[in-house]
């Protein structure tokens, strides 16, 4: 605006006159939109209880405990993984994993902030071939974390393996009811599937899986995940796929793939109960567990990689 106003020969403004009306644009219009710009609002997702902390670390002192669906205003971004936020006036930081600006845009995990060498083994399980208890030995010996990923019909037909993970202490979260697509289903049916594999994993275990979930064959999208964000759930993905669920997998194709594409961070994902599993997936996994250690990693669980590097 102001380059066509000087370079107009048929409107010739004295040089004073031009000073001060420039000034008075800038004092009066520049604050004045800028005040007008609200802070946005987020929400808590993918928690029951997110923590508000007094500084950007975890060993920040919790000032307020923010429920699920509780609404924030973003004041800046913190460091890292952190958002500084106002909440019934009380200001804290809190991590951005949980706080959704648009509801149709959910956060959610698919790697670890780098830093510290992590890397997290996820089992997605509902198959529906024997399980490889083998992988479990191996995770055992080598005291190697890993999150299982457990499909609602699956707890329900295997109690004694599923029992042995429990007692091992893995975290365990939902990998959906049945074996279907979510995004072919309808808003409802995502819930109640949902709701029906939480409900067979605690009656299976004792007690409700960790408010953690993978998708079925990794279908998911924008509103599948603010679904399951809602519900209190965190979605998790993976970029380093170890593609051992088929009958085709085997132990090279494993190893190859996850040590071509690990990196500090990652979340691979991996199979218990795939008709290669015990032959693949379970003659690969002491490998990679020695050569990545071998590289400095170190293993750790999805709630693990969800936060900040120590």
């Amino acid at each position: 605006m102001f380059s066509a106003m000087t370079g107009s020969k048929n409107h010739r403004i004295p040089h004073t006159l031009w000073s001060l009306l420039t000034l008075s644009l800038l004092v009066s219009v520049v604050p004045a939109s800028r005040a007008s710009a609200a802070p946005p609002i987020a929400t808590v997702v993918s928690t029951s209880e997110l923590e508000l902390r007094s500084c950007p670390t975890l060993q920040c002192q919790v000032i307020e405990r923010l429920p699920l669906g509780a609404q924030v205003e973003v004041i800046d971004e913190g460091p890292g993984s952190f958002l500084q936020v106002e909440h019934d006036a009380v200001t804290g930081y809190a991590s951005n994993l949980y706080l959704a600006t648009d509801p149709d845009n959910v956060p959610y995990l698919v790697e670890g902030e780098p830093g510290c060498q992590r890397v997290a083994w996820i089992f997605n399980i509902g198959v529906g071939f024997e399980p490889a208890s083998g992988i479990l030995d191996t995770l055992e010996e080598e005291q190697v974390s890993a999150t299982m990923f457990v499909m609602g019909w699956w707890a329900s037909e295997h109690p004694e393996i599923l029992k042995r993970i429990v007692d091992e202490g893995y975290p365990i979260g939902s990998h959906g009811n049945w074996p279907q697509e979510l995004t072919g289903l309808s808003d409802s049916d995502v819930v109640t599937d949902l709701e029906n594999a939480a409900d067979a994993i605690e009656h299976a275990t004792g007690k409700p899986p960790a408010p953690l979930f993978t998708p079925y064959a990794a279908a998911s999208d924008e509103r599948v995940r603010a679904i399951v964000a809602a519900t209190g759930n965190l979605n998790v993905g993976w970029e380093v796929p170890a593609a051992d669920y088929g009958a085709d997998a085997t132990e090279d194709g494993v190893y190859g793939r996850v040590m071509d594409e690990i990196y500090d961070g990652a979340i691979a994902e991996l199979h218990l109960d795939g008709p290669a599993s015990a032959e693949s997936t379970g003659r690969a996994l002491p490998l990679l567990v020695r050569d990545l250690r071998a590289q400095g990693y170190r293993f750790v669980t999805i709630p693990e990689m969800a936060e900040p590097c120590p």
